[in-house]
């Protein structure tokens, strides 16, 4: 059966898993441009702390109204169209920020930018989930994050190379808007790489469409494999009744799991400290060039151990890897938070920067997808999902919008000193009431579910 499923799997599977990633780069992509513009949008607008914090954030609110509503969209139309949705968004987003005239004007392209960003954040993990196979699941979700990253590198890498084209002031009128438009390129990409992508099997089976499901099953896995798979996701379905009141009775224990989790990624800051990075750096003494620069350093760090993350994450398992990760960023924004208490030198906060983003990039910013993509029932996977990263972009708005309020009442030690309790706090709760999800298929985690009701 191995060379079977090895002859029916690459195809599909490759261009689904590339789909996936495209969306985790648009995603990571449009989340941290922001923090080259940042500086120059303050100085442009004239902003106070709370209108910093508002140009930076108001994408997130973006975030969760597409994530309030990706659910609904996947689950009723597909998650192909879902993410062709998301294509649209981007783009338009892209292209209307070079024309932005104005604040408001910023703020509307931003929006719709967010729900790009939002409803990938909830279909990409999803569609992927649903088509890997149970053995490469995690790797392949895995992928998402990687796009992210990757994302996340390509946007501080552009802003670095922008910034450096003109002066202050050519930069403050102008060179933000290019670091924007940038990302129509991956957008076009992303659209272009959706219309050869085959759907979700288990979007196919629960719509009806069982001959075009086992089809796609029989692409992935192999004939013997698909006539197995397409029974356990019948009897799967049998057992749900697919309405979005199950969410609150038979499955609420991974509904709460699920808000916990996305939320506890957000909580220790990784949202504000991507978007406010340069700002950061130059805040420790760093000329303005260098901080761009040491912003590519500490995104080639999260795109190393995310790759260390791909290799681990079906091997060591989620809980193992958010636990291990998040007791690295603990240490390390207390640490960041001392250097900055002591006024030591910019390279120290650099160190321990790039140690707290290697610990999410292991860690957390990998297993909570896998998890939230993994623990709801078939049929209301996709609003489960919406629900759980709605939080999540709650509590990263929340972070952008009061970084630059805490920053000012609290310094920067006292700001990552709470970060750091919010690792703290992370440890505590994953280790007490997550449990392991690594080797289970879908239609096992939701057994597992209802038998704890039982």
């Amino acid at each position: 059966m191995q060379s079977s499923i090895q002859s029916h799997s690459r195809g599909p599977l490759v261009v689904a898993a590339s789909v996936s990633t495209l969306g985790g780069l648009l995603f990571g992509y449009d989340n941290v441009v922001i923090s080259g513009a940042i500086g120059y949008l303050s100085r442009l607008y004239q902003l106070d702390a709370a209108g910093t914090g508002w140009a930076a954030g108001c994408a997130l609110i973006g975030c969760i109204a597409g994530c309030a509503m990706a659910g609904t969209v996947a689950d009723r139309l597909g998650k192909k169209k879902g993410l062709a949705l998301c294509a649209v968004c981007f783009a338009l987003s892209s292209v209307g920020m070079l024309f932005a005239a104005s604040l408001h004007q910023f703020v509307v392209w931003r929006l719709i930018g967010g729900l790009g960003i939002g409803a990938a954040s909830v279909t990409a993990p999803n569609y992927i989930a649903e088509i890997a196979p149970t053995r490469v699941r995690g790797r392949c979700v895995t992928l998402y994050q990687l796009g992210i990253v990757v994302g996340i590198l390509a946007a501080v890498f552009v802003n670095m190379l922008i910034q450096r084209m003109g002066d202050e002031a050519w930069n403050t009128s102008i060179g933000w808007r290019w670091m924007f438009f940038a990302g129509i390129l991956p957008a076009l990409l992303f659209g272009g790489m959706i219309l050869p992508a085959v759907e979700s099997p288990r979007w196919l089976m629960k719509m009806g469409y069982r001959q075009q499901a086992v089809r796609v099953l029989t692409e992935i896995n192999g004939p013997d494999m698909a006539v197995y798979q397409a029974a356990e996701i019948e009897s799967s379905l049998a057992a749900e009744e697919g309405h979005i009141a199950e969410l609150f009775t038979t499955f609420r224990r991974p509904l709460l799991l699920g808000i916990m989790l996305a939320g506890l990624q957000q909580i220790s800051g990784i949202t504000p400290l991507f978007s406010f990075l340069p700002e950061i750096f130059r805040s420790a003494g760093t000329a303005s060039s260098d901080a761009f620069f040491q912003s590519v350093l500490v995104s080639l760090i999260n795109l190393s151990f995310t790759l260390a993350a791909l290799w681990l994450v079906d091997r060591a398992g989620r809980k193992t890897l958010i636990l291990a990760g998040t007791t690295v960023q603990f240490i390390s924004l207390a640490m960041v938070g001392y250097f900055y208490h002591v006024h030591g030198s910019g390279l120290a906060v650099l160190i321990f920067v790039m140690s707290f983003v290697a610990g999410h990039a292991f860690g957390n910013g990998v297993a909570c997808w896998v998890i939230i993509s993994e623990i709801y029932p078939n049929k209301v996977r996709g609003r489960g999902m919406s629900i759980a990263t709605t939080a999540l972009w709650l509590v990263g708005y929340l972070g952008n919008q009061l970084f630059p309020t805490m920053q000012r009442n609290l310094g920067l030690d006292g700001t990552f000193w709470c970060f750091s309790a919010g690792a703290l706090l992370t440890i505590l709760l994953v280790g007490g009431l997550v449990p392991e999800t690594k080797g289970r298929s879908l239609e096992e985690i939701t057994k597992f579910w209802t038998a704890q009701r039982k």
